[in-house]
């Protein structure tokens, strides 16, 4: 038997966040399996550099800069993955901030009291306005011809409230239901919508997080934010272990496959058994 077909072979998909490590993950994951990718994020360096190493692939690869909040930059990266890609048949939405980003040298979690309304509208604009705004840009060009897949990047954090994550648990839980919303939407056209829900992955984002709750909890002083990952991995995960970018990006290869054509309006997470449905 010879070497399996690639299952995205030339379709084409964006990835917004794609120059992150969870949106870089998924990127190396949809090329690997034959998509022409547009590495699409806020910050046009890390997007490059993440097209570069994709390209050594032989695929065909665009980095585009894209603030997601902004309805005009959502609809130009649509219009510009068409006119030089000629299509589109993947839309994944990766961008995303979190909760202990933009926190400045407060030691603090964001707690009710200290989440400034500066900081929430910020998370909700990215998190949650960000997938509305890419999700109804593309719309139409998947409705005209007739089939595509949607996959929004949610979190456990959005099934179940975290105390010192309110704003990122609203804007991921937000994630979930828009998704269902636009999946009944765009059904009659052939169009699966869905969303992954990643558990604990290490990031910059996650290691900020560790720095301040090291100095929040007893239990953490002296630790290393590495150690404290481990040990959150050690008591949140059954598995036993921290989930990856690409075990993300595996499900999102599934998901933008045939092999889920009768899949939509789901949330699947992938947590090493953290949560479950």
């Amino acid at each position: 038997m010879g070497e399996p077909k690639p299952r995205l072979k030339d379709q084409v998909a964006i990835v917004t966040g794609g120059g992150g490590g969870l949106g870089a993950g998924i990127c190396r994951c949809l090329a690997e399996e034959g998509a022409h990718v547009v590495v699409s994020d806020v910050n046009l360096d890390l997007a490059e550099k993440v097209a570069a190493e994709l390209r050594e692939r032989g695929q065909e690869v665009l980095a585009i800069r894209t603030d997601v909040r902004s309805p005009e930059q959502c609809q130009t990266l649509v219009e510009t993955t068409i006119r030089e890609m000629g299509r589109i048949d993947i839309l994944v939405c990766g961008a995303g901030v979190g909760g202990f980003d933009f926190r400045g040298d407060s030691p603090e979690p964001p707690m009710l009291e200290t989440i400034s309304e500066e900081d929430w509208d910020l998370i909700i604009d990215v998190n949650l306005k960000g997938v509305f705004l890419c999700n109804r840009a593309v719309a139409p060009h998947f409705k005209q011809q007739r089939h595509g897949k949607i996959i929004n990047i949610s979190s456990i954090c959005g099934r179940k409230g975290v105390a010192w994550l309110a704003h990122s648990s609203a804007s991921k839980a937000g994630v979930i239901v828009l998704t269902q919303s636009v999946a009944l939407q765009l059904a009659p056209y052939n169009v699966n919508v869905n969303t992954v829900c990643p558990g604990l992955i290490w990031t910059p984002m996650w290691a900020k997080g560790a720095e301040v709750l090291s100095q929040t909890y007893e239990s953490y002083k002296g630790m290393s934010p590495e150690e404290i990952f481990r040990t959150e991995v050690q008591q949140q995960i059954p598995l036993g272990r921290p989930q990856t970018p690409e075990a993300i990006g595996k499900l999102v290869v599934f998901l933008a496959s045939s092999e889920a054509e009768e899949i939509t309006g789901q949330a699947i997470n992938v947590d090493g058994g953290a949560m479950f449905n």
